[in-house]
């Protein structure tokens, strides 16, 4: 008679397992878990003897660190040469705001879901960097997308990317985002391909999505700088149909800066 074969005790059959962090310390646990926030911030957190809530304010820890960097990597996106805040900036009675549009308006970007632009067009160092600047920086604050060129930059990155064949996979990449800050037309002649690229971006941002130009030359003056004059034309035609253009007049502020330190010295 064949003996029944022995059944391991319970022990044997579940032997004792430890997880791999079993012994390692709480707060590597929840980096190795992608948990930043709640590893940060937990201590901080009293247990009230509700589990639920406790949870909750946790995970909300977390939520809330994810919301910073996410805004951070949009804001290191985006291309900022300088971070420029709207607190910063200085309303000088030498900017001419047009009818149609409010200061506040223009702060709080009530022109993005019209699909409107803003043209700032002045002297250098009069302020239209740091208006253009600190407006993309305020959205890209409260979660939207924004993308920051200088006007040289970007013909050289289109030229570059036409040469890669990449192109069409940038273009297809600004339809993301919801504000293009086209900064400095004017300083730099573009070559005629370039003129023709950055064209082709302004056009596909027509009624689709918002721009905001800061240049130091007036429309008439844009034909020395696209070097076609029927290009140029329309460009111009393309920009102005919902645009609100901002003259910015009077000393530069660096100047003005400048001198007062080398007074202040004397």
């Amino acid at each position: 008679m064949n003996k029944a074969k022995k059944s391991p005790s319970s022990s044997q059959s579940t032997a004792a397992t430890t997880t791999p962090f079993a012994n390692e310390p709480l707060d590597k646990i929840l980096r190795t878990l992608k948990l930043s926030g709640i590893s940060k911030g937990w201590q901080e957190v009293q247990y009230k003897g509700d589990a639920e809530s406790y949870i909750r304010e946790l995970l909300t820890l977390e939520i809330e660190e994810r919301e910073v960097n996410r805004i951070n990597r949009m804001i290191k996106a985006a291309g900022f040469g300088a971070t420029k805040t709207l607190a910063d900036f200085i309303w000088k009675p030498t900017i001419e705001i047009p009818r149609g549009i409010t200061q506040e308006e223009i702060e709080g970007a009530s022109f993005i879901p019209k699909k409107e632009n803003l043209i700032f067009m002045g002297a250098v160092g009069t302020g239209k960097t740091h208006l253009a600047s600190a407006i993309a920086l305020s959205l890209c604050e409260s979660g939207k997308q924004v993308r920051f060129y200088t006007a040289a930059y970007l013909a050289n990155l289109l030229l570059e990317k036409n040469r890669k064949n990449m192109l069409n996979n940038f273009i297809d990449s600004l339809k993301r985002v919801e504000l293009i800050v086209i900064d400095e037309i004017g300083f730099v002649p573009l070559h005629k391909e370039a003129a023709e690229l950055l064209f082709q971006v302004i056009s596909d941002c027509y009624e689709r999505k918002s721009l905001i130009i800061t240049t130091n030359l007036e429309f008439s003056g844009w034909n020395s700088i696209f070097g076609d004059n029927r290009l140029t034309t329309a460009l111009i035609d393309r920009l102005i149909h919902h645009s609100h253009i901002l003259i910015f007049t009077g000393e530069s502020h660096r100047l003005q800066e400048s001198m007062r330190r080398q007074k202040a010295r004397s």
